[in-house]
């Protein structure tokens, strides 16, 4: 009994000693020293899904020849054109370079912004960037899904 008494003792002042010897944890990620990194969406795009009012068609069509190039000058160029919400090459911008939610193309030889809601993501470690549009046909509503490749 006493051996077992001792061996008890023992293991809880060997705990006790090992807990208060530890160092607290201590973030060194403050939310004042944290900052947002800058999304760099620029790259060249290649159309990889399209919804039509939520229904995935891109099974129906070859959707991956169109390719939209953001260039790091913020001029764009189209290859392959499908219809989109602009129709010539310009010169694009985000509403903020840390939260982009919004992608504004100006098309050449126009004073017109066009805007659109977008979602820029990381799926399977590729780079994705979704844009909703609805040319033509207002009733019709479209999410083009981009992958970034190589040039």
């Amino acid at each position: 009994m006493k051996l077992n008494m001792r061996f008890v003792i023992g293991a809880f002042l060997t705990l006790a000693l090992s807990v208060s010897s530890c160092d607290t944890f201590k973030d060194e990620m403050s939310l004042e020293s944290y900052s947002e990194a800058t999304k760099h969406i620029d790259g060249n795009w290649q159309l990889s899904a399209v919804s039509r009012n939520g229904v995935d068609i891109t099974k129906y069509m070859d959707f991956t020849r169109f390719r939209i190039v953001l260039n790091k000058d913020n001029t764009y160029e189209m290859k392959n054109y499908l219809p989109f919400i602009v129709r010539n090459n310009g010169t694009w911008q985000v509403d903020d370079p840390l939260y982009p939610f919004h992608l504004s193309f100006k098309e050449e030889g126009t004073n017109k912004d066009v805007k659109t809601e977008i979602g820029f993501l990381t799926v399977d470690g590729e780079r994705r960037l979704t844009i909703k549009l609805s040319p033509g046909c207002y009733t019709n509503k479209y999410l083009y899904t981009f992958k970034q490749v190589a040039k």
